[in-house]
């Protein structure tokens, strides 16, 4: 994951003008340890950086896991909880984005929440079929 602070450019980031704009969170990663993502845009990058890899990496799933559960579970008020505007957002993210670790995400969100929304679950389960299908 140290080589994800020297990742190449990718056109689609660049164009989206996501690379100069987000470069605080590329400067912070750690194969070590996972990065407090701090708001949605750097939660973005990740789901970004994450679908422009094409191909699973263990290490890099566990970062990408860990770094957007403890955004999206646990610096939520209350704990444990996923707002409705979070789960918005995130089903809008990743719903139809094919991505290598978007699956696991999806199964630790529904593992460590305290109540998990109906449409997470259904998520899960599509992404996992279509990962079963070889889709991505």
């Amino acid at each position: 994951m140290a080589a994800l602070a020297r990742m190449p450019v990718y056109p689609a980031l660049e164009q989206a003008g996501l690379l100069d704009k987000l470069a605080p969170i590329a400067e912070r990663l750690d194969a070590r340890s996972f990065v407090v993502v701090q708001n949605r845009e750097e939660a973005e990058y990740l789901l970004l950086v994450d679908y422009s890899r094409g191909q699973n990496d263990g290490e890099w799933t566990a970062f990408f896991v860990e770094s957007l559960v403890e955004f999206l579970v646990w610096q939520n008020q209350p704990c444990g909880k996923l707002s409705e505007s979070d789960l918005d957002w995130f089903v809008g993210m990743v719903a139809d984005a094919p991505s290598p670790s978007v699956p696991a995400l999806l199964f630790a969100l529904v593992r460590e929440l305290n109540d998990v929304p109906e449409r997470l679950v259904a998520l899960a389960l599509k992404h996992a079929k279509n990962r079963l299908a070889g889709k991505y």
